[in-house]
């Protein structure tokens, strides 16, 4: 875990008086936003494409307010992750940022400031007002799933005339996200899903 490993001497070496672990920290981090509200640092590379717009993602992450070994809140304990889309699922804009530069496999520390995180307020009690927190990311897998949504919101005469080739692609993803149900054990939704898969595979 993270925040354990920082508070035992990942910063060695870095120190500057008057300066908190996560300022020190923040040095040698990457800008994703333009304006330094997040910041990676890439622990793990990652393969392939980047995480695309609305896309549905698969991954386990730890956040940690700083000078605290325990996370606040943490999925690395879930047996099977639960799917995520971006845009409904996240709350956190800068989790929304960093997931769009990662790639399957990364694993990568962040750094959101308070207008990326909780904001002015926090989240009392657990995030006080005007808190920067440190998240750590793993990027199990994602699915480019823009196009199903596209499909799914047509009429049925509508769907008719889709292209072909982007309904073997919505049909490619519905399969991968019906695999992934099954995986944990969610059957009943796995199921409602073959339709699409049955009817647009051949």
């Amino acid at each position: 875990m993270v925040g354990s490993a920082l508070n035992q001497g990942v910063l060695e070496g870095d120190d500057a008086p008057g300066q908190s672990l996560y300022e020190r920290l923040s040095q040698r981090m990457l800008d994703i936003s333009g304006d330094r509200g997040v910041l990676k640092d890439v622990i793990r590379e990652g393969a392939g494409d980047l995480v695309v717009p609305d896309a549905s993602v698969l991954v386990k992450y730890s956040g940690y307010l700083e000078h605290m070994d325990r996370p606040f809140d943490s999925n690395y304990f879930r047996k099977t992750p639960r799917l995520m889309k971006l845009g409904e699922d996240i709350t956190l804009w800068g989790m929304e940022l960093g997931l769009l530069s990662m790639r399957r496999g990364e694993l990568a520390r962040f750094l959101f400031k308070p207008n990326y995180a909780y904001g002015t307020l926090g989240c009392p009690p657990l995030i006080p007002p005007n808190t920067t927190v440190l998240f750590e990311i793993e990027l199990l897998d994602f699915l480019d799933s823009a196009e199903s949504d596209k499909f799914c919101a047509l009429s049925a005469e509508q769907q008719d005339q889709y292209p072909l080739q982007k309904v073997l692609k919505v049909a490619a993803t519905e399969r991968e996200f019906g695999n992934y149900l099954f995986r944990q054990n969610r059957f009943c939704d796995a199921k409602a899903l073959c339709w699409v898969c049955c009817a647009y595979s051949c």
